[in-house]
């Protein structure tokens, strides 16, 4: 492990030294650190952390040290989704949906259907991907977490399916949902600036001027460098590039590679870049950009 993440190598450090006597409190404090800061590290060497604190947790078979056990996996799978794994993280993400179910905490079974269903959209199957998302909603007893669920898994299937009225119905009822919730902070929460995202993200093709407009939005409320300013950032080029603005599209492009360690970019935004070279169509400007771009891993 790097030298530069001691405080994240203490965490299963400490679980390590109190061995079986680790707690439930020591277990959920562990969890909770995880969670609060899982974009400050790059998403391999956090996965790798994560995994191995769960393992060391594996004795404890108590029902909230098995809800905790369920969120780690859940972190996996987002974590397996995040650098390039979409098999591992349904694995992963059924995983803990399941104990979410065993242990009666719905708030784990909806959060990982939800995380399944935009694995699942990620491998362009938009009718499972909806699926899913319809399985997560049931679980969803929060404005915020209905607006969660709308902006993660069914706006962009809806797009991909051509149904455009039921995309009326549920961006305008996300609106209000969003707007009467209270966000909640980490990995497991949700907020404006992810919410604004996901709808740039899904007005790309049907209105990329609106798609600008809400990818700016999310921009704003973003931390420069942060994982979710990077992919903010190549929405906003992918919507500039749709509205035949090439040159801004590009400089976009170059700001997330210029301000991004790469390996901490995520497959995700990977995803992202590669579509927004697509979406410049060969033009001139944008063959430096298309060839960084081809050097990620």
């Amino acid at each position: 492990m790097p030298p530069e993440y001691p405080e994240l190598t203490a965490v299963a450090d400490s679980i390590r030294l109190h061995g079986a006597d680790a707690g439930e409190d020591l277990a959920e404090q562990a969890l909770g650190f995880y969670e609060s800061r899982y974009s400050d590290f790059p998403p391999r060497v956090l996965a790798a952390e994560v995994a191995r604190c769960r393992s060391l947790l594996m004795g404890n078979t108590g029902v909230d040290a098995r809800r905790v056990l369920g969120w780690m996996s859940a972190l996996l799978g987002n974590l397996a989704h995040h650098t390039g794994d979409p098999t591992g993280a349904l694995i992963h993400l059924g995983t803990a949906a399941r104990v979410g179910e065993q242990v009666g905490d719905p708030g784990l079974t909806g959060w990982a259907l939800g995380a399944q269903s935009m694995v699942t959209m990620g491998r362009n199957r938009p009718a499972e991907a909806l699926e899913l998302a319809e399985q997560a909603a049931h679980y969803a007893h929060t404005p915020l977490r209905s607006a969660q669920i709308t902006a993660w898994c069914r706006l962009r299937p809806l797009v991909a399916l051509g149904d455009t009225d039921a995309l009326t119905v549920h961006v305008t009822q996300a609106l209000r949902d969003m707007d009467r919730a209270e966000e909640e902070p980490g990995r497991f929460g949700f907020d404006r600036a992810e919410f604004e995202m996901h709808l740039a993200e899904a007005f790309l093709q049907h209105d990329p001027a609106l798609a600008a407009q809400h990818a700016q939005t999310s921009v704003s409320l973003k931390r420069s460098g942060s994982p979710g300013w990077a992919a903010a950032v190549t929405v906003h080029a992918r919507a500039q590039a749709s509205r035949r603005q090439a040159q801004d599209a590009v400089a976009l492009g170059e700001s997330v590679l210029d301000t991004v360690p790469s390996g901490s970019l995520r497959a995700t935004t990977h995803g992202r870049l590669r579509s927004l070279v697509d979406d410049l169509g060969g033009h001139p400007s944008g063959g430096p950009l298309a060839e960084r771009i081809s050097l990620l891993n």
